[in-house]
């Protein structure tokens, strides 16, 4: 093409997991989409590197479930949940349903969901490329003004979507210029470290996510198998530890995974695979979504504490609304932006469906023990596979909206606290 299109149906700013979901979504509609980043790829970028089960089943109505697998994702077929006073395990693969999660590195994630994005004649894909500002006009989303090394370039669509991560600068331009996206924060009182494990016996870990909470005050840690053969560990402990965890990276890693219920026995003589990662400190932060001509995307919009591994699926979750609700806002007419009174339906099956698990990180966030309620459910879990079952569906974002926890699991909730 030797005249660059200017105009488009859509602009995605963020090509990483929710960003690019959106533009497969979307020119599968057939709809025309600029998909902007500032990052080149292949590039690394801190994550939990777990989609649920919630967000396997959005990849696979995209499509692409299978060609992150060929990637290099593992799929995990069980969840084992790990406590002072429980240990139970939920399968994710039977009575023909395949729910399985997968384990994924970001650099592979991101690099073969881009691909797929590309692969679509309508995505016009632009990495190097800094958001400078928005277009506004009449208090809405026009487009946007940024920057690469060619120069400024402005681009209009009538739907902007800000898919740039926690700190948003889609979410932070529009709130400066037409006060739009308010926001609500929520610390989270843990810290987060990760590492990468090679030689983990299979005996010791198989095809399963494993959560271990509270071997210590404020603890907890996450294990699962990722590419190549190797293992990702996480372990989270209370903020305040953390300078004096900073002064040895590596030994401190694994002296928090040692002092685990299960951990350590799993990762024995295992060596550890490069650098230690940190998330730093972090917020649960929602935003208000929507605004004229806009909308906010995955951890833009809705940003939970790591501790339950929900980040990828409530993006990918996310993204699969805008999926469905598109159509409807294009066939509306407008030529400049799609007015927020159409979006607004995305707020609404957004918090619908996701903020039950949003709800429960801030709980976690705010506390370093774990809740009356949570311990209880945990340790109903542990008397009854079918609980088991039920509580590994909620902890994967499987279960329908308002449908946790069941009256009978409620009953055996009752039965373990007057236990207790």
């Amino acid at each position: 093409m030797s005249e660059p299109l200017k105009n488009f149906d859509a602009i995605i700013v963020g090509a990483r997991v929710a960003g690019s979901a959106a533009a497969i979504l979307l020119a599968r509609d057939g709809r025309r989409v600029l998909l902007v980043d500032k990052d080149v790829f292949p590039s690394d970028r801190l994550s939990t590197h777990i989609v649920l089960g919630g967000g396997t089943r959005v990849l696979e109505r995209m499509g692409v479930l299978e060609m992150l697998e060929r990637a290099g994702g593992v799929r995990f077929s069980k969840m084992r949940s790990i406590g002072p006073d429980f240990d139970y395990s939920g399968e994710l693969a039977r009575e023909g349903a395949d729910d399985r999660g997968l384990c994924l590195g970001r650099v592979l994630m991101d690099a073969a969901m881009i691909e797929a994005a590309c692969s679509f004649e309508g995505v016009t894909f632009r990495e190097r490329f800094r958001l400078v500002d928005l277009l506004i006009e009449d208090g809405g989303v026009v487009g946007i003004r940024g920057e690469d090394a060619s120069g400024f370039h402005e681009y209009r669509a009538p739907l902007t979507i800000g898919a740039d991560g926690m700190r948003s600068s889609v979410a932070q331009i529009g709130s400066a210029r037409i006060d739009a996206f308010k926001r609500v924060d929520v610390p989270c009182a843990r810290a987060y470290y990760y590492a990468y494990f090679e030689g983990v016996p299979r005996k010791s870990l198989g095809d399963e996510v494993v959560t271990e909470f509270e071997y210590a005050p404020g603890a907890g840690n996450l294990v699962c198998r990722c590419e190549n053969g190797l293992t990702v560990a996480a372990t989270a402990f209370d903020a305040a530890e953390m300078q004096t965890f900073r002064t040895d990276l590596a030994s401190n890693l694994r002296r928090y995974l040692n002092r685990s219920f299960a951990v350590r026995k799993m990762l024995e003589g295992a060596t550890l695979a490069g650098k230690v990662f940190s998330s730093g400190l972090l917020n649960n932060t929602y935003r208000d979504p929507v605004t004229d001509g806009a909308l906010l995307l995955g951890d833009a919009g809705l940003h939970v504490d790591p501790l339950f591994g929900q980040g990828h699926s409530m993006a990918l979750m996310s993204a699969g609304i805008v999926g469905e609700l598109a159509r409807e806002w294009f066939s509306s007419g407008r030529a400049n932006s799609i007015p927020v009174a159409m979006l607004a339906d995305f707020t609404t099956r957004r918090d619908a469906e996701l903020m039950p698990y949003y709800r429960a990180s801030v709980r976690a966030s705010q506390e370093l023990g774990l809740d009356q309620g949570s311990r209880f459910a945990h340790r109903a879990a542990s008397r009854e596979q079918w609980a088991a079952d039920e509580m590994t569906r909620f902890a994967q974002m499987l279960t329908p909206r308002a449908a946790f926890p069941s009256f009978r699991f409620a009953r055996l909730m009752a039965t373990a606290s007057r236990a207790a």
